[in-house]
């Protein structure tokens, strides 16, 4: 069993770090929805479980696989948290169980390329998006795609779920955010095309907005249901980088984490839209992020073969924006909750042609 060392103080928000094999890179990271389990995919094709301690101090390998040939790009615990999904470069999607340790679903040739993301979609279902820009749904009682989209042209980065709407959002290096109806299994939105590269996703407000960040450093707002442009900026000069925003982890309704390419994890806050300041760094570019169900621990992967768990919890971010205080706040392009222009907006589009749902893929369900 692989340990973490130890790295806290009074001053020094991280808590500790992890040496993967080999000191491999790690793709993916995921909480467990209620326990303190972290997951890590890794370019060997590996999924590692570790097992954190309450003060986020130290960390235990739990268990390890190797379901992909190539590198596992994505890990995702179901809802429950029984189950892992996993993808890889290796065109395959699998569905793990925990207390097994053992594949109960699993697709070797799920997309015509390397599959980039997983996110599950309720107990049954799950979304994928590879680099050619397909996105497909599927339902793990069944063996193929219930649903298949084909509106990107180039690498699908991310993708985010809205459960209470049942609508499922990808972004793309095409500069494009493309939203779908799960109900009626087809395109429901699609931007206009940005002039960013749009590399993750996530939610605020309650999922009123849907933030994305970009290859030039800005963090973009959508309001949602109105997707033809951002209905908000937060610029370099706010977040305090212009690298690019590779990674963002909501930590409550108003405020999240997001991790740029100069291997720095920094806090922000949403109306009033401010930097809240640095919460740790490595010395290479930050590949994954996550937080826990809690919101007091993250977890930051980076191009030097390490995890790192961080202090997130809302006293030590309170100290942070503190020592921040004196920096006069700044301001975004658009403060106000004012509606955008109405962009492109496609009913069918390529999905259209979407595999719709099977009878047994009762949405009902989520």
């Amino acid at each position: 069993h692989s340990r973490g060392r130890r790295k806290s103080s009074a001053s020094e928000p991280m808590r500790a770090e992890v040496a993967l094999p080999h000191r491999a890179l790690a793709f993916g990271l995921d909480f467990h929805p209620t326990e303190r389990l972290l997951a890590a995919g890794l370019i060997t094709g590996q999924i590692r479980v570790y097992s954190c301690a309450d003060d986020g101090a130290s960390a235990e390998r739990r268990l390890g696989a190797k379901p992909h040939a190539d590198a596992c790009r994505s890990v995702k615990f179901s809802p429950d948290g029984g189950a892992l999904f996993s993808a890889g470069s290796d065109r395959s999607v699998q569905r793990r169980d925990l207390e097994t340790n053992r594949p109960v679903w699993k697709l070797r040739a799920a997309h015509a390329s390397a599959v980039n993301v997983c996110t599950p979609l309720g107990p049954h279902g799950v979304g994928t998006g590879d680099d050619e820009g397909a996105v497909r749904v599927w339902d793990v009682r069944q063996r193929g795609a219930v649903m298949r989209f084909d509106e990107h042209s180039d690498v699908v980065h991310d993708l985010h779920f809205e459960l209470p709407r049942l609508q499922l959002a990808s972004c793309s290096s095409d500069g494009h955010l493309s939203v779908y109806d799960l109900r009626k299994g087809r395109l429901e939105a699609r931007s206009d095309e940005l002039e960013e590269e749009l590399l993750c996703l996530a939610p605020l407000k309650g999922g009123k907005k849907l933030l994305a960040g970009s290859d030039s450093g800005v963090l973009g707002v959508f309001s949602w249901g109105d997707f033809g442009d951002f209905s908000d900026r937060l610029t370099p000069a706010v977040l305090g980088s212009g690298e690019a925003i590779e990674a963002l982890a909501p930590l409550s309704e108003h405020a999240l984490l997001f991790a740029s390419a100069d291997g720095v994890l920094r806090a922000a806050s949403l109306h009033p839209s401010r930097m809240l300041g640095e919460v740790g760094r490595h010395a290479d570019p930050i590949e994954a992020l996550a937080v826990d169900a809690q919101g007091a621990l993250a977890a930051t992967a980076a191009h030097d073969g390490t995890v790192r768990l961080w202090d997130v919890s809302e006293a030590a971010l309170g100290r942070r924006a503190a020592r921040n205080s004196g920096s006069a706040e700044a301001e975004t392009e658009d403060e106000a909750e004012e509606a955008p222009p109405q962009g492109k907006r496609r009913k069918g589009g390529k999905g259209q042609g979407a595999i719709r749902l099977g009878q047994d893929f009762d949405f009902s369900d989520l």
